[in-house]
């Protein structure tokens, strides 16, 4: 038998249900706003050699990841050598040097807190084989090494810029490879930064 009470109670479950819904709906939609809003832009994006190793004009936040900037490499035949235009050093070119620059603004409302640099490449491994490589960064006007390597040219560096609470941060990032026999390649490379509200 259905009481008054029952249905009084079934009513406020079904209430308590749709608030529930509700306030989930709420803040998804909400949480969705905030991630949204914490797109960084990174801009004045250049670099010291643009015929050839880094790349400006290709350089591009990833379509996946806005807060990531995918950093790209020349490619093809340098026109005043005819020597490729790729970021390598190795018997026929053995210094391979540039610098790409750019500046990270967070969105309104956050500061940048965190920025990652990730490079991969290869090297010839061999017993006569001789080359290295150092990659250097200044963020904010503090400078770090990245890492020295041989023939492993990946690496990964952050620097935490939280206590400094920039809006805006200048980054840049010199590479250096050399080789005199054997090469030394860097193919890849990303910058992916990281926000707090303010």
């Amino acid at each position: 038998m259905v009481t008054q009470s029952s249905l009084s109670c079934r009513r406020r479950r079904v209430t308590t249900a749709r608030a529930v819904v509700v306030g989930a709906a709420v803040a998804m939609i909400f949480s969705a706003a905030t991630a949204q809003a914490q797109v960084v832009k990174f801009k004045t994006i250049n670099d010291a050699v643009p015929s050839k190793f880094f790349d400006a004009a290709t350089t591009a936040p990833d379509p996946s990841n806005p807060n990531r900037l995918i950093i790209g490499f020349n490619t093809g035949l340098d026109p005043a050598t005819f020597i490729t235009a790729e970021f390598v050093a190795f018997s026929t070119r053995r210094v391979a040097m540039d610098t790409i620059s750019f500046s990270i603004k967070a969105p309104l409302g956050y500061y940048v807190s965190k920025i990652t640099y990730t490079q991969r490449g290869g090297g010839s491994i061999c017993r006569t084989c001789s080359s290295a490589g150092a990659a250097t960064w200044v963020g904010a006007g503090h400078s770090a090494s990245l890492g020295v390597f041989t023939t492993n040219p990946n690496l990964t560096g952050t620097a935490d810029v939280a206590a400094l609470k920039l809006t805006t941060v200048p980054v840049s990032i010199t590479d250096s490879l050399f080789a005199s026999s054997g090469g030394l390649m860097i193919s890849s490379a990303d910058v992916l930064a990281e926000v707090l509200p303010r």
